[in-house]
């Protein structure tokens, strides 16, 4: 077994130690699995001097490796694939993990890879895609447009700080985790992963472009009418019946994670952002997470080593948007952050309001059994779905006053709080769970948040991480040498281009003309909503930084990275 250098993915406590990239074959995993691929192929041996005949089998998300009728596997979810050419063998496949490595002679090698792209890590994204400006910027993460050099599709390129993520609590297993959750899922209404890239210095995953932005900026513009509202949360339900499905809960539902998928349409709704997804049959990194105004009861009132909760907090959250789509008012009212929290915890909703009292009783009821503050008293996705609510087409309500009242939302509950004694800048976005030991469940007082400062005021991780000659960045270095080492000049120089905002810059520069032509088609959104009207403003007027304007971010306890 060939050694290899290491990966943002690879487990630092095997790093140099003699194990096998193979382990022992689990045969639930693999009578459970789905078989999509099986090649005779060659190992290359050490040193590459000797072929050793043996089968590769590809499943759902490992790898299975049969000699002489013995079998092996391994996860390949964060398996580093590299495509190679050798003097004496050709294209060879290198698959790595933890510092260990297999050479594959096959022969139809690009078919195999092909297989493996939406599987495995690639480190080729400099040579694949073309990125052309900055179109957002998340709490974590920053956001491109980049095309795909050999279809010329459009996607919406995720890039991740690895640096920055190795300080985060569980940063590397929390990417992990992400990954992991979108690549089980496959729905129309859920945002896609197509492929993941890690580099030098960052990881990147490759979505969709959504050009329809968030929800709520839409409906602030234009309530929607009764059927259009059915439609959506006939949509919204479906895509968590499919997740629930498959024993996932998302934790993180709010208007801010929905969008939709063109400019020209209401209903047409796209869950995204998966980074507190988990399984529920899994190993789960954080118990009590979510956002406060957002998150349902029994997450609130969770305590380590009591029952776990199930998918209907999903149902919860979703009838918080029900809510707030079909009134423009946030349901959990209260003067300061204390008291949204505390409304939130207690399931405190006005239901006495005009839009409510006047609405059809279809459409109450299903509202008022989504928010039902106990679980087992509480409608599930599949019951939603199933519901008379979506059955009924009821004649079109006077919505004139929630244009008015999505004013006021987004004034006191989004912004306006900030402003008073006590209270978040961003209460509406405040997390329970940062990425922290702090709030990994080991905090009893509900309205304790280590991102909250004495003054009230929530503390941003917006800077640059600081450079730091870490393990890892010695690792990194080693990678890029041994890249070098395996690459043109002209492909070293791609590499080397690690700073996306830069290359973003600079292409958009070249292409402004193109872009001014463009109009309106440049109202692409990313996956987390922040207007690319800001970005294309901003790169047109040549300003260096192209920051854009902030939204009401989902994740206070995330860092915008470089």
């Amino acid at each position: 077994m060939n050694t290899e250098i290491a990966s943002f993915f690879d487990n630092p406590d095997l790093l140099g130690k003699s194990t096998s990239l193979w382990q022992s074959l689990n045969q639930e995993i693999y009578d459970n699995d789905n078989i999509v691929f099986e090649q005779k192929c060659q190992r290359v041996g050490k040193n590459r001097k000797q072929l050793t005949p043996i089968t590769i089998q590809v499943g759902n998300e490992h790898l299975y490796y049969i000699k002489k009728e013995t079998m092996y596997q391994i996860q390949i979810t964060v398996v580093m694939m590299t495509f190679m050419k050798h003097e004496e063998y050709g294209n060879i496949i290198r698959l790595s993990r933890n510092g260990r490595c297999i050479d594959l002679k096959i022969e139809d090698s690009t078919s195999f890879k092909n297989l493996l792209n939406y599987r495995c890590l690639q480190s080729t994204f400099h040579e694949e895609f073309g990125v052309t400006k900055m179109i957002g910027k998340g709490s974590f993460a920053k956001v491109y447009l980049a095309t795909k050099k050999s279809t010329g599709i459009n996607y919406a390129v995720k890039a991740f700080n690895k640096e920055f993520m190795l300080e985060q609590f569980k940063g590397r297993e929390s990417l992990e985790n992400e990954i992991k959750v979108m690549r089980r899922l496959n729905q129309e209404n859920l945002v896609r992963l197509h492929e993941v890239y890690e580099t030098q210095n960052s990881i990147y995953f490759v979505l969709d472009i959504l050009k329809g932005g968030e929800l709520l900026s839409r409906v602030k513009s234009h309530p929607l009418s009764a059927p259009n509202l059915q439609k959506l949360m006939y949509n919204l339900m479906k895509a968590l019946c499919h997740l629930h499905s498959k024993k996932c809960i998302h934790r993180d539902l709010k208007p801010e994670n929905l969008l939709l998928k063109e400019k020209d349409n209401d209903t047409d709704v796209v869950i995204a952002d998966f980074g507190l997804a988990c399984f529920l049959n899994e190993e789960i990194l954080f118990k009590r997470c979510g956002t406060p105004g957002f998150v349902a009861p029994e997450i609130l009132m969770y305590k380590e080593g009591e029952t776990f909760y199930d998918e209907k907090c999903d149902v919860f959250s979703a009838g918080v948007i029900f809510y707030i789509l079909f009134t423009g008012r946030q349901p959990f009212q209260g003067t300061d952050y204390k008291a949204i929290l505390r409304a939130n915890k207690n399931c405190e909703i006005n239901y006495n309001i005009k839009q409510i009292q006047t609405a059809p009783l279809q459409l109450v009821d299903l509202l008022k059994k989504m928010l039902h503050p106990e679980p087992k008293a509480r409608v599930s996705s599949e019951d939603c779905l199933k519901h008379p609510y979506f059955k009924e087409i009821f004649k079109e309500q006077d919505l004139i006053d929630v244009l008015e009242n999505f004013r006021d939302y987004e004034k006191d509950f989004l912004y306006g709080l900030g402003k008073q004694q006590g209270a978040p800048s961003q209460v509406g976005s405040m997390q329970l769970q940062s990425r922290q030991p702090a709030l990994n469940g080991r905090i009893d007082t509900m309205g304790s948040f280590s991102n909250v400062s004495n003054n009230g005021s929530v503390t941003r991780l917006d800077q640059k991480p600081q450079p730091q000659q870490s393990k890892f960045s010695q690792f990194s270095q080693s990678m890029k040498q041994q890249l070098n080492q395996d690459t043109n000049s002209n492909v070293t120089k791609k590499n080397n281009q690690s700073d996306l905002r830069k290359t973003a810059l600079k292409n958009s520069l070249q292409q402004q003309q193109q872009i001014n032509q463009m109009g309106k088609d440049e109202d692409c959104i990313n996956e987390e909503a922040i207007y690319l009207e800001d970005a294309i403003t901003k790169l047109n007027s040549q300003i260096p930084k192209m920051g854009l304007k902030k939204t009401t971010s989902y994740k206070v306890q995330k860092s915008t990275m470089e």
